[in-house]
């Protein structure tokens, strides 16, 4: 019995080894096929910068749609970041959902709101509407309205597609009421849109985190980083997972994620599939695919999902795409109880998605998504807090059989944390290199111009110590995602925002 204990032991110690191996290979290579790309974009932006374009009046209407609830804090720093966007045409619609606090009231103070009857198509099921307001002031070049929706509660889903019920943009945008965008960040987006031969029907951005920086005018001014350890390593984790891991998987065509904090979407493909997943979804396309009387909290990457199961399930063209450098800005979380509710409900929201369209995965009808991009969510992001922890288990063991010795424990441990480390290293690199690598004139689109090199080496130590204590943490946190999962929790648990922070006195 011993002996078979034993070789079990010895044979999931070897496969826990393989697991981190492929993991590592597949991610060197992600970063390789960054790298190109990164270079590519920016040396376009080089020579063809996007402001060059805000004049452009082939560029596509764009409605920017703002899902607000109890965001008094950024709500109107936000706006004004949006009411400085170089575009020849947008409009951006508001939408506050049933929010507790002074949203509704900061608004109509600081932009001059009045009550208003609006045309409202309600193609999207949402939650009850109150009232509607619009700004009939003058308004900044090429903002044709900015307009107010005041409805009750149904979440983030909801406000965003009683928000499409009144957009008149043939793109929207999905994002945060606590982003900030660069001014360029709609033409960027735009004319990747426009100059895609391939039919580009979503594209998103690289995120920044702003804490720590200085916002003034709804603008980052100076980059500085978080003075919190917790925030440092987030931005370590923002850089790895934008410009490591998405812009690799948009090279494949195989993107699964475009953060909600700013994407844009074909606006008659997202009505077609029923919006953002809601219990209250009516469309046929929708409920075929998620069920009825559903709803998630990763809506960003449910709908995604769901749209390229529609355009590969019809056989229609098109692809969703990323652009590599940051044009927008959004406040992370800086204590441990907040980030850990954060990575628990992503974590929740991810097998909520893997379950919902789980029919794509392992199926060659679905292509690059359901033979490599959904099985990469299911073994390297959904399993990985289980694998780890069984990891954990069995070293434990295999010590307290006396099958391992102390020197080859320390050995597999160091492996594991210098995998880790390389892959933060070489991603904060890629980023810095990126952005220093040529002298462009994207002003505001880099989250990484840190100009002194102790800011560099501080995140390259983040990317170290990260693995000590704060990883762990946040897998602690994950498996009580999937718990709650399991249980069918629906909540939410937003964390409160302590606002941009404004250049010291």
């Amino acid at each position: 019995m011993l002996r078979f204990i034993s070789i079990l032991l010895t044979l999931l110690d070897g496969a826990i080894v393989a697991y981190v191996g492929v993991f590592f290979l597949i991610n060197i290579a992600f970063l390789v096929m960054s790298f190109r790309r990164i270079g590519d974009q920016l040396a376009g932006e080089h020579v063809r910068p996007a402001m060059g374009g805000e004049n452009d009046r082939f560029l596509p209407h764009v409605t920017l749609l703002v899902p607000a609830y109890n965001e008094e804090v950024t709500i109107c720093e936000s706006i004004r970041s949006l009411l400085r966007l170089r575009y020849p045409s947008f409009e951006v619609v508001i939408c506050n959902d049933g929010s507790k606090d002074r949203t509704v009231e900061e608004l109509l103070r600081a932009f001059h709101f009045v009550r208003t009857e609006l045309e409202y198509d309600e193609q999207l099921a949402c939650a009850a509407i109150r009232g509607f307001y619009e700004v009939r002031g003058s308004l900044p070049t090429g903002l044709k309205r900015l307009v107010l929706i005041d409805k009750e509660n149904g979440g983030k889903a909801d406000a965003l597609n009683a928000a499409i019920n009144v957009a008149q943009g043939d793109y929207v945008t999905s994002m945060d009421a606590d982003s900030l965008l660069t001014p360029d960040a709609l033409l960027l987006a735009a004319r990747r849109i426009v100059e895609d031969k391939e039919g580009m029907v979503a594209v998103g951005v690289q995120v920044g985190i702003s804490n720590g920086s200085v916002v003034e005018n709804g603008r980052v001014v100076e980059m500085r980083l978080p003075h919190t350890w917790i925030g440092r390593f987030q931005i370590v984790e923002y850089m790895r997972s934008f410009s490591q891991g998405r812009v690799a998987f948009a090279a494949l065509r195989s993107l699964l994620v475009l953060s909600g904090v700013f994407a844009l979407m074909r606006r008659d493909l997202v009505v077609e599939i029923g919006g953002f997943l809601t219990k209250k979804m009516q469309s046929r396309i929708g409920v075929e695919y998620c069920g009825g009387n559903v709803h998630t909290v990763c809506e960003d990457m449910e709908i995604v999902v769901r749209l390229h199961r529609y355009l590969l399930d019809k056989g229609l063209p098109g692809k969703i795409g990323i652009l590599p450098f940051p044009t927008a800005w959004t406040e992370a979380p800086e204590n441990y109880r907040d980030i850990g509710k954060q990575r628990s409900r992503w974590y929740r929201g991810l097998w909520e998605v893997l379950g919902y369209h789980r029919v794509m995965m392992f199926n060659p009808r679905f292509k690059q998504i359901g033979m490599f991009s959904l099985p990469y969510q299911l073994l390297f992001e959904a399993l990985a807090p289980i694998i780890e922890c069984a990891g954990y288990v069995v070293l434990l063991l295999t010590i307290a059989l006396d099958l391992l010795s102390f020197k080859a424990l320390m050995c597999f441990l160091a492996l594991a944390a210098a995998i880790n480390l390389v892959l933060s290293t070489l991603s904060v690199l890629l980023c810095i290199y990126s952005e220093r690598g040529s002298e462009v004139s994207t002003q505001g689109l880099s989250l990484f111009r840190y100009d002194r090199l102790r800011d560099v080496a501080v995140l390259l130590l983040a990317g170290f110590l990260s693995n000590v204590g704060y990883r762990q943490y946040l897998v602690a946190w994950q498996l009580k995602g999937l718990v709650d999962y399991l249980k069918g929790k629906q909540g939410w648990d937003k964390f409160a925002r302590k606002g941009f922070a404004a250049r010291p006195a």
